[in-house]
């Protein structure tokens, strides 16, 4: 399973990678925002992730910002995305489920609830059945 992680703090990737490191049949991309996720997926039409997961706040290009343009995007609108984000605004929720969303995790500080909720995902993905 192809995983995108869309994510500019560097120690936060470092957790989520560190915990998908024990799911042997997940491959890992990574984008430090938005646009550079947008690039990624139009220069590899045919390595799509099976799954983004996104983090709202970034430079350049939020998760927003980039959700509004893979759903404008035929052949990328499809893409399940799951929203990584270090608060809980009730606004930005709305916007994306507005936009499709699949689930939407705020980071935990607790390092084992941070972790779980990282497994929880992985969990239900590498398990779940898709195309």
């Amino acid at each position: 399973m192809k995983v995108l992680i869309v994510e500019d703090n560097k120690i936060a990737l470092m957790g989520i990678k560190k915990v998908l490191s024990e799911y042997p049949n997940i491959e890992i991309t990574t984008a430090e925002n938005g646009l550079v996720a947008l690039e990624f997926l139009a220069l590899n039409p045919s390595e799509l992730p099976h799954l983004i997961l996104l983090d709202l706040n970034m430079p350049i290009m939020n998760g927003i910002e980039f959700l509004q343009e893979i759903k404008r995007n035929e052949s990328l609108r499809t893409l399940p995305v799951i929203i990584h984000t270090t608060s809980f605004n009730s606004s930005e929720l709305k916007k994306c489920e507005d936009l499709g969303i699949c689930g939407y995790f705020v980071k935990e500080l607790d390092m084992v609830k941070y972790k779980s909720n990282i497994k929880l995902i992985a969990d239900y993905w590498t398990e779940s059945k898709r195309p």
